[in-house]
């Protein structure tokens, strides 16, 4: 889902492409002055296909063996195919799995209704990534047309108020991709086609396949379906899948191409385990809410071509997560439903506590935006208590814990692309992100930290050294990237200031890529706590802006005045601003990454270079 470059020594490096680059597809923007409902592809012909009576057959009508070809299939009665040894299982469909076979029972209601599905990986080959990481992001549609069902892949790049003259013309310039078809078995009580979708699975079309990440040829006589889980908004299922998958090119030397496999080098056999989360989509969608470039949210962009300026306005809405107040007229509020990570259980248990800590050190950012507990860590629970509980479940977030040699980590998350809601998020540590945290650690700060006097570093601090990446990264998976100009807003001595550090912290964000506080000396006394990053002011504003409900506002357009206001505090207010390097490398100086009290980067450079040289006598007993 992301077309992302991996920053070897930047943590969420990858985050920010897998978060600001991904494939999904653009949201509708509400109609104009109104807020009504926005024309998707195909809707009318989809309905008017589920309301023909002429495709309406009652259940358990006669029928026949599957048409041939050029012919409809005739489907049977409902007792000649769910039969046998059944295990039926009720939710969004119903699903009937017979032995290798699954079967989809889809009411009439849930026809024609927008449907997210992810394709992930659950177990992989060594070297081919890790579970949990994402193929693939899509909204899908089941739709019926006579006696088959169609499975169609929908896009909201371009969008128009169903109203409007051009709308028809929206919609035969976006026509849905069919992904599979799939003969009427039988039908169920209230016309529910029954459908046979093992192949779907365990031969799935190129879009959703593991072939889209490596390449190949996936063999059908090695592939077979695993299991499904059932549940009211979401059906889960897995299929391993064996491909001939050509070589990987080698790499050789730095900064060279890849070297390609010589002509005619056989394929490589690999076996995956895929897992598909097929997920409902809000009936309602969430009022989206239109980006500001002053305040940094990953964004999801569209085109509407029923807005009243006289060209094609492009729209560009945030990605975050739905939060509603049980007590709307309350200050502060309880949400209607709070943003839950589990913690995976492969996490090194000596570590679980600093992980639940780190989803929420984001606590009070979301106070600031008037809800109280919005964000809360779990434990995943054990197969014992749950055996249907699964990581890949788009439906649960999980900050899981991967057995990786590479020193980074990841917040990716997927969105609603009608809305820019995040439904799903996975933050992704890899584990030698320890290493790399001791080392960053104690290149910065050992000359302050008599912890640090002898590696490996104690638990207790590696663990906070932990949680500050996960509040990192679960930053990202709030809709935040990176902010590198924060840093540079908070004055250079500052950082050295016992009292503005313990109030301020030595950058304004998290999100900042300032690590440790190495431009503060012995002679400051700076406390050991307010060495390492936490959550700041910039991420207590950018969660107000982002998250506080505007009163009054009933569309994007509406709350425009009230979020202006909010973002013209960045005017008096300089930690409050936002800014990156600009997507053709020119770096302004304010923007360094890696940087601590760069408004007078040369006098904090110095004071770091203070500490190495305290560091040189401490490294052979270090080591």
């Amino acid at each position: 889902m992301s077309r992302s470059r991996l920053l070897r020594l930047s943590l969420g490096g990858l985050a920010v492409a897998a978060c600001s680059k991904p494939a999904p597809t653009p949201a509708p923007t509400p109609a104009r002055g109104a807020g009504a409902p926005i024309a998707a592809p195909n809707t009318a012909a989809a309905n008017a296909a589920a309301a023909n009576p002429a495709a309406q057959p009652p259940a358990g009508a006669p029928g026949g063996a599957p048409g041939a070809a050029g012919q409809d299939p005739q489907p049977r009665p409902y007792a000649q195919v769910i039969r046998g040894d059944v295990k039926t299982k009720a939710g969004l469909f119903k699903t009937h799995q017979i032995g290798s076979q699954l079967y989809f029972e889809i009411p009439a209601t849930e026809l024609n209704k927008d449907l997210l599905l992810l394709t992930s990986l659950a177990k992989t080959n060594e070297g081919d990534g890790y579970g949990g990481q994402t193929i693939d992001s899509r909204v899908i549609r089941w739709e019926r047309r006579g006696n088959r069902v169609l499975l169609r892949s929908i896009s909201y790049a371009i969008v128009s108020d169903p109203s409007a003259p051009i709308a028809e013309a929206v919609e035969n310039a976006n026509n849905a991709a069919i992904l599979g078809s799939f003969n009427v078995a039988a039908y169920g009580p209230d016309s529910a086609p029954v459908i046979e979708v093992s192949r779907l699975y365990t031969s799935p079309p190129s879009e959703i396949s593991v072939v889209k990440r490596y390449r190949g040829t996936a063999d059908p006589t090695r592939s077979f379906f695993e299991r499904v889980a059932t549940f009211a908004t979401n059906i889960e299922t897995e299929a391993t899948i064996t491909v001939a998958a050509q070589p990987t090119p080698t790499q050789i030397f730095p900064g060279l191409p890849p070297a390609q496999p010589a002509p005619g080098t056989p394929p490589v056999t690999k076996t995956f385990v895929v897992h598909w989360s097929m997920v409902k989509l809000p009936e309602q969608p969430m009022q989206a809410r239109l980006r500001d470039s002053r305040v940094g949210y990953f964004f999801s962009s569209r085109f509407d071509f029923s807005r009243p300026e006289q060209r094609a306005e492009e729209r560009h809405f945030i990605s975050r997560w739905r939060l509603e107040k049980k007590d709307p007229s309350a200050a502060i509020s309880e949400p209607v439903k709070p943003i839950v990570y589990y913690v995976d259980p492969a996490t090194p248990k000596w570590l679980v506590p600093f992980v639940k800590a780190g989803i929420e050190e984001w606590q009070a950012a979301f106070e600031a935006a008037g809800f109280r507990n919005a964000i809360i860590a779990k434990e995943a629970p054990s197969k014992e208590e749950d055996p249907d509980w699964s990581p890949e479940d788009a439906s649960k977030s999980v900050v899981r814990w991967l057995p990786s040699t590479t020193e980074n980590a990841v917040g990716p998350s997927t969105v609603d692309p009608r809305s820019g809601e995040i439904l799903d998020a996975d933050v992704q540590m890899y584990h030698n992100i320890m290493n790399l945290q001791t080392w960053w650690y104690w290149t910065q700060v050992g000359a302050l930290d008599p912890r640090a006097r002898k590696l490996p570093l104690p638990d207790s601090l590696q663990g906070r050294l932990v949680q500050f990446v996960v509040a990192h990264e679960v930053g990202h998976t709030l809709g935040l990237p990176h902010n590198q100009v924060a840093s540079a807003m908070y004055p250079a001595d500052s950082v050295r200031s016992r009292t503005w550090v313990a109030k301020m912290g030595h950058a304004p964000t998290i999100m900042d890529y300032a690590r440790f506080n190495y431009v503060a000396q012995p002679e400051d006394s700076i406390p050991l706590a307010h060495l390492v990053p936490r959550v700041g002011p910039y991420d207590l504003f950018s969660i107000k802006w982002g998250y506080s409900p505007v009163p009054g506002a009933s569309t994007p357009d509406a709350e425009r005045t009230w979020l202006d206001q909010l973002a013209r505090t960045q005017d008096s207010v300089p930690w409050h601003r936002y800014g990156v390097p600009d997507d053709f490398g020119s770096i302004p100086f304010t923007a360094y990454s890696e940087a601590v009290g760069d408004a007078d980067a040369i006098k904090s450079t110095e004071l770091g270079i203070r500490n190495l040289k305290r560091l040189v006598p401490m490294l052979m007993p270090a080591t």
